[in-house]
């Protein structure tokens, strides 16, 4: 036999050129499903290990000053105004944020820009600062600048089941302010001449206040900024400034939804398929379906309900 039929032999045809080229996107299309899954789990699991820091975070402050952080400082006693500060700024000394913590004060508002110390930093520079360890992985960030140009961040802590979309009515229009059964509350021990302590005259909570058990109640769970399915510059948490739907939330609304913006203020919810994580009080960290019944969904929000509900 020649050697130009030898040559011509060891050759591919275009036949079996286009078979492999076939084997080759099925197999891609086998395995890139897998790959996705793959690097999801190691999200979720990074996401998870957040959570548990922010969760150890509460518990050392606890450790140290008898009680939780609040989730936001509507004005105290002596106070001029809200600092609007959050349990996010109060538990950074605890996570490793001291680089932040340090620089913060606490007795500013949230975008003051006194440099107190002549250290360079104001709060209104710091709210800028992205913080990993309040950031999930899978989360989207937000499509532009947020309102106030702070920084974004994925989890809030669970104030309980009020209906925190009606917070800015109470707060504008003096109409009552929903009750803040969760475990962690904003407070508010402030009183105007002549007023009387009332259900609003709030405290932070403890340990001992927590009756439906640690183990049953949230203390923090995500948010995102998908609440029409593509990233929004609003609707999603900030770190740096304390209020419904930016560093706490309820479960007013139902769970893991992203329809309109009317049923995701304050909501809890994630871009992990199919729910998202929650940390309880005692500390662990669950991923709850987004298949949860509500009525369970909303028992294990509050911290003293005496409800009788099991997280499946």
């Amino acid at each position: 036999m020649s050697q130009r039929h030898l040559r011509a032999r060891m050759g591919f045809t275009l036949v079996e050129l286009l078979v492999v080229i076939a084997i080759i996107g099925v197999l891609v299309g086998l395995l890139l499903p897998a790959v996705q899954a793959a690097r999801e789990a190691a999200r979720r699991m990074s996401c998870s290990n957040q959570m548990k820091q922010i969760a150890l975070g509460t518990h050392n402050f606890h450790d140290t000053y008898g009680k939780f952080p609040y989730a936001t400082r509507d004005r105290l006693a002596g106070d001029d105004g809200s600092t609007w500060a959050t349990g996010h700024i109060q538990i950074l000394p605890f996570i490793e944020g001291d680089a932040i913590a340090d620089r913060w004060d606490p007795e500013e508002p949230h975008n003051s820009t006194v440099d107190t110390d002549g250290d360079g930093w104001t709060n209104d520079s710091l709210k800028k600062e992205i913080i990993p360890t309040y950031l999930c992985p899978t989360m989207s960030l937000p499509s532009g600048p947020l309102a106030g140009d702070r920084a974004p961040m994925s989890y809030l802590f669970c104030s309980g089941t009020p209906d925190v979309s009606m917070l800015h009515y109470a707060v504008y229009y003096g109409l009552p302010e929903p009750s803040f059964d969760g475990a962690i509350v904003p407070i508010k021990t402030y009183l105007a001449a002549g007023e009387t302590p009332g259900p609003n005259h709030r405290h932070p909570t403890k340990f001992r206040d927590v009756l439906d058990g640690t183990s049953n109640t949230f203390l923090a769970g995500e948010t995102d900024f998908m609440p029409a399915g593509v990233p929004s510059t609003s609707y999603g948490g900030v770190w740096a400034y304390g209020y419904a739907g930016y560093s706490w939330g309820s479960t007013h609304h139902r769970f893991n939804r992203h329809d309109n913006t009317s049923t995701v203020y304050g909501a809890f919810r994630s871009q992990h398929p199919g729910g998202a994580e929650f940390a309880l009080v005692d500390g662990s960290v669950r991923f709850l379906a987004e298949t949860v019944d509500n009525v369970i969904y909303q028992a294990v929000s509050t911290r003293a309900g005496s409800e009788v509900a099991t997280l499946p």
